[in-house]
């Protein structure tokens, strides 16, 4: 497992904000703070929260709603359903999920995310 942290621009249908961003390999899925998404997103209330046992094996986050939000790494924008939450350590995470699917390596010597600009290139 590993992380890196990045100052991102996140954009969803009400607007953009710059925000840090967790990078972490061991999270399944990505998430962001309630407080910094509500005023540039719409909130989709999800037909069952999602409960979620935090790394400590002890701890528990729960989701009730998600976003679709457009993140720009390195000049390149992606887009991901990311859930909300009302704690978390960071403004947001970005998890293995979203990682696996836009094919994003981290390189944590670096501290440096690198994403293959050929991911931007929608396909049907």
């Amino acid at each position: 497992m590993g992380y890196v942290i990045k100052e991102l621009e996140v954009e969803g249908d009400r607007g953009k904000a710059r925000i840090q961003a967790l990078f972490d390999t061991g999270a399944a899925q990505s998430l962001i703070r309630r407080d910094r998404v509500e005023s540039i997103a719409t909130l989709i209330t999800l037909p069952h929260p999602l409960v979620f046992t935090l790394g400590d094996g002890e701890g528990i986050l729960t989701a009730q709603d998600a976003v679709l939000l457009f993140v720009t790494i390195n000049g390149i924008t992606i887009n991901d359903q990311v859930l909300v939450v009302d704690k978390l350590s960071e403004d947001m995470i970005i998890g293995a999920r979203t990682m696996q699917g836009w094919r994003i390596k981290l390189d944590l010597e670096k501290e440096e995310v690198i994403l293959d600009p050929s991911v931007a290139r929608l396909r049907l």
